[in-house]
């Protein structure tokens, strides 16, 4: 794992020196089966997938620093009392997501509890906290997720991040604290399938996951993607337009105009 990459110099220390090279050499030597990089940034980390050579990226994720400003430095916030940024959706941050996503190069999460400043009335940017699950759901949700690591302290921490497995969906539910944050992050789906049901039965954060992707290269959508979203039981072409989504959705989202384009980018 080649930590903590935020900055230009970071950036150059690693990938512009022998330490890259003596990674790569591990790896074909058979000693070590992958190459990981760890970032706070989403530019920096940009750079970092772009290169081809990571095989894995540990990045911090939740839903308060995605809506933090773009130039805002995220490992700082662990070291204050309070969040305190503007409240705007980081399209850094969700086009790194999904850029992993179609080059193929899975996240694994950190800082997921936000270093536990989400669960607590006082130190959270929302209107009320998010609970543990409600914070997994989010990292699991995003693009190229794999996995999402929690700090425990106590057993009963834990036993609180392991009850994740047993919740329903309406206690992962994210939706309900974050929609009051105004901004950019209106029209942004949030794959929270709070639009759910649909009456086609259609995965509509399904969808939205792989049309972002899409959008990024619309001339040379990834043939994994392609056929990721083919694999859905249902498709965007067989939206009836029906609006009831758009009624249930906290964000704004035209959801209908998205499952045109949906259909039209991937069938």
């Amino acid at each position: 794992m080649l930590f903590f990459i935020d900055t230009e110099k970071d950036f150059s220390d690693v990938f512009k020196t022998d330490i890259l090279r003596y990674a790569q050499d591990l790896k074909q030597q058979g000693k070590i089966r992958a190459i990981g990089a760890s970032s706070h940034d989403p530019v920096t980390a940009r750079r970092v997938v772009e290169t081809g050579v990571i095989d894995l990226l540990m990045f911090s994720i939740n839903p308060a620093f995605d809506m933090a400003a773009a130039n805002t430095y995220i490992i700082d916030y662990l070291d204050k009392g309070v969040f305190d940024f503007e409240k705007k959706m980081d399209r850094d941050r969700a086009a790194l997501y999904q850029l992993c996503e179609q080059r193929g190069v899975p996240i694994t999460v950190m800082k997921t509890l936000g270093a536990g400043k989400l669960l607590s009335a006082e130190h959270t940017p929302f209107a009320r906290p998010l609970t543990a699950a409600q914070c997994i759901h989010y990292a699991l949700t995003r693009p190229a997720v794999v996995s999402a690591l929690i700090g425990c302290a106590t057993r009963e921490e834990v036993l609180e991040a392991a009850a994740y497995l047993d919740t329903t969906d309406a206690e992962r539910d994210y939706s309900d604290v974050i929609k009051d944050f105004q901004g950019d992050s209106k029209g942004q789906c949030y794959y929270c399938s709070h639009c759910l049901p649909c009456p086609s039965q259609i995965d509509i954060a399904g969808v939205h996951r792989y049309l972002d992707i899409a959008l990024l290269d619309k001339a040379n959508i990834p043939s994994g993607v392609a056929s990721q979203y083919r694999a859905l039981d249902h498709h965007a072409s067989e939206c009836v337009a029906c609006g009831s989504c758009e009624e249930r959705c906290p964000f704004s989202v035209p959801i209908i105009t998205n499952m045109e384009k949906a259909a039209a980018l991937l069938g």
